[in-house]
């Protein structure tokens, strides 16, 4: 499998790992709550209903995968705080005769 990330190929479990954060529910309410504006993560689960710690673990996993954007900052009372926001708008898979999938993201 085969997965064009932003102009970049990824191959073998780079791919396959991309897939699965696509099949996954909550993964899928994370990337699509924050398409358009950044979110807290404690808004992201207000909004998607998920538990706040799973909604950190999924960033974690989609930070790390290249699919969120992660800010961060300092509120006036000092203490930092972090935004997530989707680098993904778009998915396209496409089923080949032979072995090969491919996943473009963008």
């Amino acid at each position: 499998m085969q997965v064009l990330q932003q102009g970049r190929t990824l191959e073998g479990k780079d791919a396959d790992n991309i897939l699965k954060i696509m099949s996954n529910d909550q993964a899928l309410k994370i990337l699509r709550s924050t398409i358009d504006t950044p979110k807290s993560a404690w808004d992201i689960s207000t909004v998607s209903e998920i538990p706040l710690t799973q909604v950190y673990r999924w960033i974690r996993r989609l930070h790390n995968s290249g699919l969120v954007r992660v800010s961060g900052d300092t509120n006036e009372s000092g203490k930092k705080f972090f935004m997530y926001q989707s680098k993904v708008h778009s998915i396209k898979v496409t089923l080949m005769p032979t072995a090969e999938t491919l996943v473009e993201l963008s």
